[in-house]
Order: C-alpha cells, then structure tokens, then sequence
C-alpha cells in the first residue's frame, strides 16, 4: 500500500469512529438547517386565511384572486355568498382574518380604460395580522396594476408603427415604450435606515427560495468539514504522537502532506454530498444543477483545506490552533451569509464579511443554482475564491517541512 492510501485509510476511519466529529460536521448542520428552515419558511403554514367572493367571475378577476393565493402570504378560502364571507370574516371562523370581494365590471373596466376596484377588508383583532394584511393588501395590488399596465403597453406597442412622427419630430417605437412604462410609475421612493444599506429584493427574499439552503450547506461544509477537520488531521498527529511513528515509515514528507490533503478532500467531499443531499430532500427546491458548481466547489474546498492545515503548521501549541479554528468556524458560519443576508450585520462587520472568501461562496452558489448566473457574472467572487485557495494552499505546502519534523 502506497503512504498516501495508508493514511488517507487510518483519516477517514478515525473520523467516521469519532461519534462527535460526525455530530459536529453532519448533524449539526442539518439541524440547524431544519430550525432555521422552519423559522425563515422551511416548515409549516403560516399564509393567513382570507374569504374571497369573485362577483366577476372573469378571466382577469381569477388571474387577480391566483396571483395573490400564490405569494403564499395569503390563502384565500371562495365563498359564493357575500353575507356569509362577511360572517365568516368577521367571526374569525377558521382562522379567516381578512375578506376580499372583487366586484362585477372588474375586467369590464380594466379593459376598457376605466379604473377597477377591490374591496379588501380586514378583521379588528391581532394588531400584527391586521398590520400585515393591510400592508400586504395595498402592495399586492400596486405591483399587480403594474404587471397589468406592462403587458397592455406591450400589446399597444405591438401595434404601432416602427416610428411616430409628428410636426418634425419623429420617435422609434422602442423609445415610445419606454416613456409609456415611465409614466407609469414616474417617481419612486427607496426608504431605508441611515445605519444600514439599501435592503434589495434579493435581501427581502432571501428564505423565500428554500434552494438557498444547499448553498449553506455547501459553505458550512467548507468552515468545519474542510478549515476545521484539517487542522485537526495535522493537530491530531502530534498530539497523539502518531507522526514519529509515520516519519520512522518509508513515507516521505510530501507522501505524507498527499496522504493528508487526500484525508482532508475524501472527508469535506464526504460532508457534502451527505448534507447537499439532505438539503435538497428538506427543501424540495428545483434548483440549477450546472456544472460550473464543480470548479466553484473545489476552489472552496482548496481554500478551506489549504487555511485549516496552515494554520496547524504555522502553531507552536497543536491543542490551541484546533481549538481556536473551532471557534473562528463558529462565528464565521454567522456571518457569511448562511442563515440570514451579510446586508442585515452592522457596520464594519458587513464590510469585513463582504471580503470574506466563505461569503462569497454563499452568494456565488445562490447565483449559480437560484439565477443561474453564468462565469462572468460570478467572476469577480469566484476571482476571490480562487486566490484564496491559491495562496492557502501555497502556504500550507510551504509550512509542511518544517511542521513534520518531528519535536
């Protein structure tokens, strides 16, 4: 058996035997996948319950009632009778908190340039339930006269000429629809608090898409299946005065480091093919499984072996580097973006989690499997990724000499 099989043999086996590093770097991570999960959207239905009473009963009053059971905010439950809607509303019967009627004339007015109307109506009780329906409410129907006014600019357009002209001046139909959608909706307000950036949409839907969550798996295999586990692959050597018995062996000291690195990658390759898969059973997401994610990955996992074993070379005290990996790790898995966007922490900690190779992962995995994002719009992260695993892994060679001769 060549000393690199050998001791890639003796890692894994040690690993597997060890019922607390198994907990730590398998099931750990998927339970704190499942708390999160249920909290942020992963579990359980929270979409309150609205009666709806369509008196249209048309193509459009439908679409309207769809889109809005559709942003799983609300779940409307169809009454035929207007009265008993009201009743039920007004009771609270089954959960129901709000009422929504959609009146006759909906798509009559609609399509023909009148302004149609709904009658929304929330029920007096919980202040937090009655605050979001009615926020809830006002928004919805806001974005979905946009969505309405868009498509019929497109249907108009779609008819005209390729250029208007008019006493001298003359207009593509590209720049009339444009000025068609500004009208739309000339001006608009960002609001945000001093203290913190702009909050995007991706922030706002950060849990929504519950994909996001085998790219935290993915990044939390990287701080302590990889960084974690390959300083105590090195730690554990000396401490356990194994390494003299190694170096007294026909193995050379760069069998020895090939024997380490595969240890290392067999074990975080290990890791997270258990928890992606467990991430794609809990979420049920349909993500984009593209294989740009392979250089993606193995840059992440060169980054975190490369940082777990320099840190172990580079320490005189084997018991403190491991320990202070450990908690480095833990702290490192709040802020770089696993549970909750890096745009939420207070400055200057956003900016330093901004740089962060491990962050960068995150919001490269969620680009690739949620947007499908191609190289070059993931490039400037994959760039960091990239020399980070470079430079880790450089140092980690460099360092091994001098860390296996043995005290």
């Amino acid at each position: 058996m060549r000393p690199e099989t050998g001791i890639l043999k003796k890692d894994v086996k040690e690993f597997l035997r060890s019922k607390s590093t198994v907990f730590w770097t398998l099931a750990f991570p998927i339970m704190m996948m499942l708390f999160f999960g249920s909290i942020f959207g992963g579990g359980g239905e929270k979409a309150i319950p609205v009666a709806v009473v369509d008196l249209d009963g048309t193509n459009l009053s439908r679409s309207y009632a769809s889109a809005m059971n559709s942003t799983g905010v609300v779940r409307l439950i169809p009454f035929s009778d207007q009265e008993e809607a009201r009743a039920a509303a007004r009771e609270g019967r089954d959960g129901i908190s709000g009422l929504l009627i959609i009146p006759a004339g909906f798509q009559a007015n609609l399509t023909s340039g009148r302004r149609a109307a709904v009658g929304f109506y929330v029920r007096e009780g919980d202040a937090t339930i009655k605050q979001m329906l009615t926020s809830f409410a006002a928004e919805f129907t806001l974005r979905f006269g946009e969505e309405f006014s868009r498509r019929a600019v497109e249907i108009a357009v779609s008819h005209m000429p390729e250029n208007l002209s008019s006493g001298g001046w003359t207009m593509s139909r590209e720049e009339a629809a444009r000025w068609l959608e500004f009208m739309m909706r000339p001006v608009e307000a960002k609001v945000a608090l001093l203290s913190k950036p702009e909050v995007t949409a991706e922030a706002e839907s950060y849990w929504e898409n519950p994909g996001h969550w085998i790219s935290a798996m993915i990044s939390y295999s990287y701080l302590f299946s990889g960084m974690v586990t390959s300083t105590a692959l090195l730690a554990g050597e000396k401490e356990g005065g194994t390494l003299k018995r190694i170096r007294l062996s026909t193995a050379s000291v760069w069998s020895v480091l090939a024997g380490k690195l595969l240890s290392a990658l067999a074990i975080l390759t290990l890791s997270q093919v258990v928890l992606v898969a467990a991430a794609a059973a809990f979420s049920g997401a349909d993500v984009n499984w593209d294989p740009l994610m392979i250089p993606m990955v193995l840059a992440g996992d060169a980054a975190s072996i490369g940082i777990g074993m320099a840190v172990a070379e580079a320490s005189s005290n084997q018991r403190a580097a491991s320990e202070a990996v450990v908690v480095v790790a833990i702290m490192l898995q709040f802020v770089s973006g696993l549970y909750f966007p890096i745009q939420f922490l207070p400055e200057p900690l956003r900016t330093a989690a901004e740089l962060l190779p491990f962050a960068k992962s995150v919001e490269i995995m969620d680009a690739i499997l949620l947007g499908g994002a191609t190289l070059a719009e993931v490039a400037p992260g994959a760039a960091l990724l990239a020399v980070t695993a470079a430079v880790s892994m450089a140092a980690a060679a460099a360092l091994f000499g001098r860390w296996a001769r043995v005290d």
